[in-house]
């Protein structure tokens, strides 16, 4: 059995580490800006392999090939040409917008060239198979599981073959190890950082929902922005008309 990863608590502000929680950091003196972290530096013991790493040119870019179509191509221009394999999207929209039935529809058109796994931290299982059947979506290899633990979300990703994760949303699951409530900081945080792993290593593109704040920018840490490859927001009017994609 896998030991259980140890937890720090990190200033935001200097990047000094603590064995506890404190309201005051010692270190630069700014206060309410310890978090808790996962301790990652567990992972990386006991293993001594060296790199092998390859000249830039050796190494075979086929962007074109290795892109997912999504069947949408207003929404494939926005990725560039489609989902990258171990790339990490982060789909932000305010509730009701929009975002669940646009990912049901990405997710109907990708299984035609592999398994996705659709994960719901909001709904259950049967909500989103319902939805999926007002849509009139075919998920003959879909997989839909409700959870709210990022472990067992990142575990399952990272077996493999998934050419698709969708995780909704980022906002409403967690890492076991953080005692923080889901939708905290550190609980965000980290839970983005244990899937991006996950879906890097198994060459998983992966989803991830994310909600907005009343003034319209994304909730949460703005690392959340930093550790995805491409952030998107869903814009309009969440009882019909236009809606607007736009990559930030």
């Amino acid at each position: 059995m896998a030991k259980k990863a140890s937890v720090k608590f990190v200033c935001s502000s200097c990047g000094a580490a603590f064995g506890s929680w404190t309201g005051r950091c010692n270190t630069c003196g700014e206060w309410n800006t310890i978090q808790e972290k996962i301790d990652t530096t567990l992972s990386l013991r006991g293993h001594k392999g060296m790199l092998d790493p390859r000249p830039l040119s050796q190494v075979l870019v086929q962007d074109t090939v290795a892109r997912i179509p999504t069947a949408m191509p207003d929404l494939d221009t926005v990725l560039g040409g489609g989902l990258v394999p171990g790339g990490v999207v982060l789909l932000a929209g305010e509730p009701g917008i929009g975002k669940s039935t646009l990912l049901l529809q990405v997710a109907a058109a990708v299984q035609k060239h592999g398994k996705v796994l659709y994960v719901s931290g909001e709904e259950s299982a049967h909500q989103v198979a319902m939805r999926a059947t007002r849509l009139g979506v075919v998920a003959d290899h879909i997989d839909i599981a409700s959870t709210a633990a990022t472990n067992d979300i990142a575990a399952t990703i990272q077996k493999g073959g998934y050419q698709l994760a969708i995780v909704d949303s980022i906002q409403t699951v967690g890492v076991e190890e953080i005692s923080s409530s889901l939708g905290s900081v550190s609980q965000i945080t980290n839970s983005t950082q244990l899937l991006s792993a996950a879906a890097k290593a198994s060459n998983t593109a992966l989803i991830l929902v994310g909600h907005v704040t009343k003034e319209g920018s994304i909730a949460g840490p703005k690392v959340l922005e930093h550790t995805v490859d491409a952030v998107l927001q869903l814009e309009g009017d969440r009882y019909g008309g236009f809606k607007l994609l736009r990559s930030i």
